[in-house]
């Protein structure tokens, strides 16, 4: 008859394989954001807004921007359509957001190149059935990386939407 075993070294012998059958790291959990280029939808005040972030350009060069040191200008390149029924009427710099890692995170006026700044806002009157695309310059710090776009109609949280950006 065999010898018996104690009962924690059965415990701790039959965890084992356990250990060795995990040799990578668990997956990262999924992000509750898409990716750029995904549209998304959202209600404002009677509007039916699709809204599509469709490219970050990290750094925008050549835009002319006034920037503190130790910051750097970024575009926001954005599509956004209205199925409406009410018109949507607001401002691209203050709908859309930055999310830096460090930092604070500001609109940025562009005078020249690809981002610049217009004289009309893409985002005034956007009737039932119609759209606009455009650019946000933003500064943000040298060191940052950018995570993530959100779009918060009238600036505000409510109907908001984000985008992951990949690292």
């Amino acid at each position: 008859m065999p010898a018996a075993v104690p009962a924690r070294l059965l415990i701790a012998s039959s965890l084992l394989p356990v250990y060795q059958l995990r040799s990578q790291p668990p997956p990262a959990p999924a992000s509750p954001w898409p990716p750029l280029g995904q549209a998304q939808q959202t209600d404002s005040g009677g509007a039916r807004l699709t809204v599509t972030v469709t490219k970050l350009t990290d750094p925008l060069l050549d835009s002319g921007a006034a920037l503190l040191p130790a910051t750097r200008a970024v575009a926001v390149f954005v599509e956004i359509a209205n199925a409406g029924p009410a018109t949507y009427d607001s401002s691209a710099s203050g709908d859309f957001s930055v999310i830096a890692s460090t930092g604070a995170v500001t609109p940025a006026f562009a005078p020249q190149g690809v981002c610049q700044t217009p004289l009309r806002d893409f985002e005034n009157d956007i009737y039932a059935g119609g759209g606009g695309s455009g650019c946000i310059a933003f500064s943000v710090a040298t060191g940052a990386r950018i995570l993530a776009v959100r779009f918060s109609p009238h600036a505000a949280s409510p109907g908001s939407r984000t985008w992951l950006v990949s690292p």
